[in-house]
């Protein structure tokens, strides 16, 4: 029988991008998600969410406070830090928290170890759902800062900028109540939100228009499923001459339409409102810093082809960061980019306002942590590494580990190598796994993914015979992921090295009631019984059940 005909639906046809039904099914698929569009890996988040971006974000903001701090009062000059009342720094689309928890611990350790412990600051997590802002409230790791009133949280949605009232403190962010510069944070924010596509055609400008389809009649458009089947086509029509009635905005385009020869743009728009915005309660006194793809020079953009839309659960185009640096520029600002080309990530600052003693500090830290040890670099070599690290020796795993900031990600994928390299280790090798466990378990900000950290800590304990170390480890492991007879036995393996065989028995029963040919269990059981009975010899030392 001949093949049925393809059909299309066609959802939308001719739409202005930034009109486009792409962004209601974008809000769709987030406000049906949640957390869980990063707990299970939907949404990519490990390159802008880990301790080394946030490390290098973290020394920027210090270099930022210190250029700050050197202010003096004069005249229409800018003011010096008013230690009456707190910085604040707004991370916009804050998502599962992981970034905002390791830039704020990072942040904190170095002020407190400078000569900027007495500046008063104040991290506030921003999204426009309430689904990722729920999450966060009760996280225990995020306790302490929030009781401390140093950490606080405020629905905005970045796309439609208004007000940023907070709602531990009541405190609504305006020029007012922001006496001091404002630190905003935009990581995989600007690609999400809507923009606009154009195209520079020989002097002149068209703006492209987008049409949906699907393969198939799609019955509900709210379903956040959707976006996995829709397929974007452009044509383009002549745009008329002020495109958005918006002075600043109109100006960065024409600026396109008279320097690019032939090349297609995405125009970011609503991330220049929302930077506008920003600026505005903060007295025009601002520091961005954004990680995202996209594109931070002028002969990046020139000669591109129609542009793409990459689907991951979600949506994402690439970020024309060169026309943020444009908008910076008009406002007597600049964005500090690398030199350098970006395979995987874009990171840049963008400063307004100048202390009178210039951004000397700012500078330093963006060419240091960013330029220099950039977030990008980290992630690529990462990625080059890959998995197993079969080749590398214990040692070389540690100096890992220590150099990504006790990353868990990299743990992870580590430890069938570290288990096997830990039973042999020296004394002092056990010593640096034991810290390795302790820094990664204090560095990691749990989202409930579905690798066990605290499992895989435990069994490296029990590994180098740390058991009572290794038993607070699997009852957390229990805590979050249910009893596995896995679980309930390495419990029970630790309180048996422990001398607590009473107990360990209990555990070994546990394990066969949920599986009764669980062979381990089964063994050490018969091990708790011989020891019980008197004058009975042990036998040789049970291991941890890996899996």
């Amino acid at each position: 029988m001949p093949d049925s005909e393809t059909t299309e639906s066609i959802l939308e046809q001719g739409k202005r991008l930034s009109e486009s039904l792409l962004w209601r099914l974008q809000c769709n698929f987030f406000d049906a998600q949640g957390v869980q569009a990063w707990t299970t890996g939907i949404v990519p988040h490990y390159i802008t969410s880990n301790g080394w971006i946030a490390d290098a974000y973290a020394k920027v903001v210090l270099g930022w406070l210190r250029d700050c701090a050197g202010a003096v009062r004069e005249p229409d000059s800018f003011a010096p830090l008013d230690l009456r009342h707190p910085v604040y720094i707004v991370e916009l689309g804050c998502g599962s928290g992981r970034f905002g928890f390791h830039f704020f611990n990072r942040l904190l350790d170095l002020l407190n170890r400078s000569s900027l412990s007495h500046v008063p600051v104040r991290y506030v997590l921003t999204d426009f759902t309430e689904k990722n802002l729920e999450p966060l409230r009760n996280h225990p790791v995020l306790q302490p800062w929030i009781e401390a009133g140093i950490l606080d949280f405020a629905r905005f949605d970045a796309s439609e900028p208004g007000e940023i009232r907070l709602e531990r403190s009541g405190v609504a962010l305006s020029p007012q109540t922001l006496r001091n510069p404002l630190v905003v944070i935009a990581n995989y924010v600007f690609d999400g939100i809507p923009q606009d596509a154009f195209a520079a055609r020989g002097g002149q400008l068209f703006e492209l228009l987008a049409t949906l389809s699907v393969p198939d009649e799609e019955e509900d458009l709210d379903d956040p499923t959707i976006l996995q089947r829709v397929e974007v086509t452009w044509e383009e029509r002549p745009a008329v001459m002020e495109p958005y009635g918006d002075p600043e905005l109109d100006a960065i385009l024409r600026e396109y339409a008279e320097r690019l020869k032939d090349s297609t743009l995405l125009f970011p728009f609503a991330a220049i409102r929302c930077l506008r915005h920003l600026a505005r309660l903060a007295d025009g006194r601002l520091l961005l810093l954004s990680g995202d793809k996209g594109y931070c020079r002028e002969e990046l953009i020139d000669g591109r082809g129609e542009p793409a839309v990459t689907v991951h659960g979600s949506f994402s185009m690439m970020v024309d960061y060169h026309a943020l640096g444009r908008w910076f520029a008009h406002r007597g600002g600049e964005l500090l980019c690398t030199a350098h080309l970006h395979s995987s990530l874009s990171v840049v600052a963008g400063l307004l306002g100048t202390p009178p003693g210039g951004t000397v500090e700012t500078r330093l830290a963006f060419d240091e942590a960013v330029e220099r040890r950039g977030p990008d670099d980290f992630f690529d070599l990462k990625v080059s590494l890959g998995q197993p690290y079969d080749d590398l020796t214990l040692e070389h795993l540690l100096a890992w580990l220590r150099i990504s900031d006790w990353d868990a990600n990299i743990l992870l994928g580590a430890w069938p190598t570290m288990m096997k390299h830990a039973g042999e280790a020296s004394g002092v090798f056990r010593l640096e796994i034991y810290r390795a466990v302790h820094e990664v378990w204090d560095h990691y900000f749990s989202i409930r993914e579905k690798h066990d950290l605290a499992f895989h800590l435990g069994v490296l304990l029990c590994e180098i015979e740390c058991y009572g170390d290794a038993l607070p480890f699997f009852h957390e492991s229990m805590a979050v992921y249910g009893p596995n007879p896995a679980t309930v036995f390495n419990v029970g393996l630790c309180l048996f090295h422990l001398g607590d065989l009473e107990e360990a028995r209990k555990q070994m029963d546990q394990a066969l009631e949920g599986a009764p040919d669980f062979e381990p269990a089964i063994e050490l059981r018969k091990e708790i019984a011989a020891a019980l009975a008197p004058a009975r010899p042990r036998k040789k030392r049970a291991k941890a059940k890996r899996t």
